[in-house]
């Protein structure tokens, strides 16, 4: 999945927001650890701060929907998926965005919002998600028009129709803060 810089990037709106919450969260809890209990006896405080900040990071700030010239990455916690344009089938928004394929396969998107009950009765134009699908159908609009389409059609066809890989990034984010926890504990 070799992939140029996206063309546009979707995040949940308050995301980012919620990302710094807990970023700031985790650091109180660092510095009223060191203040209360001072440094030898604070190890587990400690830990538990840096790892709610480790945890804020990879859940609310590094999610989103990618759109590419040839199609869609979506980045989730700890994977990453990519479907080219000349496979997906539909999209689907009902409960978060949902990428389908035209084998049948679906991508969900963690960074993508989950309409409330009253966006569900509503028509799909008017959800909150209504952005990230324009979003996602004027990235494929652009690749209908564009000279590429044969040659990505032609090279999708011999391609699984979802590429998914690890973010490693995510994975050491995650485990980094299980195990700030686990010897903070251990040296508390």
């Amino acid at each position: 999945m070799d992939l140029d810089s996206p063309i546009d990037s979707y995040r949940t709106g308050g995301a980012p927001m919620w990302g710094w919450f807990g970023i700031a969260a985790g650091g109180l809890i660092v510095v009223l650890s060191l203040v209360v209990d001072g440094f030898p006896r604070a190890f587990g405080s400690i830990g538990v701060g840096f790892a709610v900040m480790l945890v804020s990071y990879a859940t609310f700030m590094r999610p989103s929907v990618d759109v590419h010239r040839s199609g869609i990455v979506v980045r989730n916690i700890i994977r990453n998926a990519y479907v080219p344009f000349a496979r997906m089938a539909d999209l689907s928004t009902q409960w978060g965005l949902e990428i389908l394929t035209d084998d049948g396969k679906k991508v969900s998107a963690f960074a993508a919002p989950d309409p409330q009950r009253r966006d569900r009765k509503k028509p799909p134009s008017e959800h909150k998600s209504a952005p990230l699908v324009a979003m996602v159908r004027g990235g494929e609009e652009a690749w209908l028009e564009s000279d590429e389409r044969p040659a990505d059609t032609a090279a999708a066809a011999g391609q699984p129709s979802v590429q998914r890989s690890w973010d490693w990034t995510g994975v050491a984010f995650v485990l980094g803060a299980a195990a700030i926890v686990v010897l903070g504990f251990l040296l508390a």
